[in-house]
């Protein structure tokens, strides 16, 4: 049997995105339907008319919850889908306040930027989705466990696969056509928990993340990462500054919150005041810690308290010697952004960034040590110092990719790399690429259509994008522009007299002119 085809509508030549088409039998499946982050372009895209029919769609499969893999699943439905959505039971929990959560930030993104003088006489901005789009998701949405074989028309069938990423991740089988396919999500440290050994490998054609692919990470140990992150707060608070840790709702700010309980019990910390400024993740964290057992008791330690309200949150900002753990990770959104205005110019505090950073976010432009950032319509200086705070992340390095995809072998077709930046992908390429009786990899670009054949190279049968080496490139001309605008700046400001500035300003305006 043949005529199975897949189609990269996300997370092919870049990190987020995640959406993967895969026809035949009949059946039309589509894997993860998340948002795209990083570059102003790339997130533009969130926006644009899903490039595939909604209302086709026979079953759609969500790897987890991460908003990358999830975050369009309600814009999804508002745009005619009737499908199913199949997820574990974490899964089908976490996603709700996740998306209500990130509905209620795009209103209130979509009523300032409305607002703007710039935009009078324009379309409105309107927002992906709202809460009846999320209503219409989850009264689609059903339960599955791992391991269990489930069955849709016409012989096709799906299993999940621990992925070992966050809590409910999986990596999902599907047998269509006559062929074996493995869409990995978001693989996580560690070998997986495995339903039987018979079953692993043997696949005609494998879709690999690739999200850490060019490095190594050095193994540390929780008990290294808690010391490095009880010297950060010593020192800060002994400086008299702030600790701000941004930080994912989900997983992310369970594991800090969780090293901050393990300090204070060990009497390792003194028990400084630690606020969780996240709604959304205090609602993430009662519904993580039904499903694992971490034998913690955090959310009854009187110095780690929850921020309910904005009045609360802005309070913070005329407190010193406390720390902050706010959303989001990579500082494109949430409260952090408040904090980081009041606090970046003060040299006493500390900006701690503790996961990955795509490449044009504002978190990726901080760690690569910008002097003065654009927030939310203000220059700001930064002064206070960024560090990495390593140790937390959720996604296998290289190595453990390269193992998690021997594992999986023999792949007789191809294997796929996604979810990377170009640097990683063609790294693992070349890694993967020197393991004897390994396919030669793929890296599809956004929108390309390949026809999968069983035990055999798929073929590429559409080109993607015209715009996608554009889109998935580092940085745009947005962000082009605004380092642009730092060096002017500094350069105007470097001059001796006001007079120099003046022919430096005529100057530019010539060569503006002459464009």
């Amino acid at each position: 049997m043949s005529g199975v085809t897949i189609k990269f509508h996300g997370a092919a030549g870049t990190v987020t995105g995640s959406c993967f088409e895969v026809k035949g039998a009949g059946q039309t499946i589509l894997v993860d339907c998340g948002m795209f982050q990083g570059t102003r372009s790339l997130e533009a895209l969130n926006h644009e008319k899903l490039p595939f029919d909604p209302k086709i769609i026979d079953a759609v499969l969500l790897t987890h919850a991460h908003l990358d893999h999830s975050g369009r699943l309600a814009y999804l439905y508002a745009s005619g889908c009737k499908a199913k959505t199949y997820c574990t039971a974490p899964s089908a929990d976490i996603i709700k306040p996740l998306l209500q959560d990130a509905a209620k930030l795009q209103a209130a993104d979509v009523e300032r930027r409305n607002r703007r003088a710039d935009r009078a006489g324009l379309p409105p901005f309107t927002p992906l989705y709202d809460g009846k789009d999320i209503a219409k998701l989850h009264k689609n949405v059903r339960k599955v466990s791992y391991c269990d074989e489930n069955q849709l028309d016409n012989g096709v069938s799906f299993r999940f696969w621990d992925a070992r990423h966050i809590v409910g991740s999986a990596s999902i089988e599907i047998n269509i056509a006559g062929q074996r396919l493995l869409f990995s999500g978001d693989v996580g440290p560690g070998r997986s928990i495995n339903c039987t050994a018979s079953e692993i490998g043997g696949y005609d054609h494998v879709i690999c993340e690739s999200t850490y692919g060019d490095r190594d990470r050095e193994l540390i140990l929780v008990s290294e990462r808690r010391e490095t992150l009880a010297r950060h707060v010593e020192e800060v608070i002994a400086a008299g500054g702030n600790v701000l840790i941004p930080a994912f709702a989900l997983e992310r700010t369970q594991a800090i919150l969780e090293d901050f309980d393990a300090l204070f019990e060990s009497r390792r910390l003194a028990p400084v005041n630690v606020f969780l400024d996240s709604p959304l993740a205090q609602k993430v964290t009662m519904a993580v810690m039904r499903y694992r057992d971490s034998g913690t008791d955090m959310l009854k330690r009187t110095n780690i308290r929850f921020i309910q309200n904005t009045a609360e949150s802005k309070k913070l900002n005329r407190m010193t010697g406390i720390v902050i753990i706010a959303g989001s990770g990579m500082c494109e959104g949430g409260r952090i952004r408040h904090h980081l205005i009041r606090n970046l110019p003060n040299r006493q505090s500390r900006l701690l960034l503790s996961g990955f950073q795509v490449a044009g976010t504002l978190g990726s432009v901080l760690r690569d040590g910008a002097k003065r950032v654009r927030i939310s319509g203000n220059d700001v200086i930064v002064k206070a110092q960024v560090a990495m705070l390593d140790g937390y992340s959720n996604h296998a390095d290289r190595s453990g990719l390269v193992e998690w995809i021997k594992d999986r072998t023999p792949i007789s077709g191809s294997l796929f790399l996604v979810h990377g930046e170009q640097s990683a992908l063609a790294s693992l390429a070349e890694t993967v690429g020197a393991i004897p009786d390994m396919p030669a990899t793929i890296i599809p670009a956004l929108g390309e259509t390949w026809e999968l054949h069983k035990a055999k190279l798929a073929t590429l049968m559409s080109a993607g994008r015209p715009d996608a080496t554009d889109l998935t490139a580092s940085r745009d001309w947005i962000s082009k522009l605004a380092a642009l605008r730092q060096e002017v700046e500094e350069k105007l400001s470097a001059q001796p007299t006001n007079q120099d500035r003046e022919k430096m300003l005529a100057a530019l305006k010539r060569a503006l002119e002459s464009v």
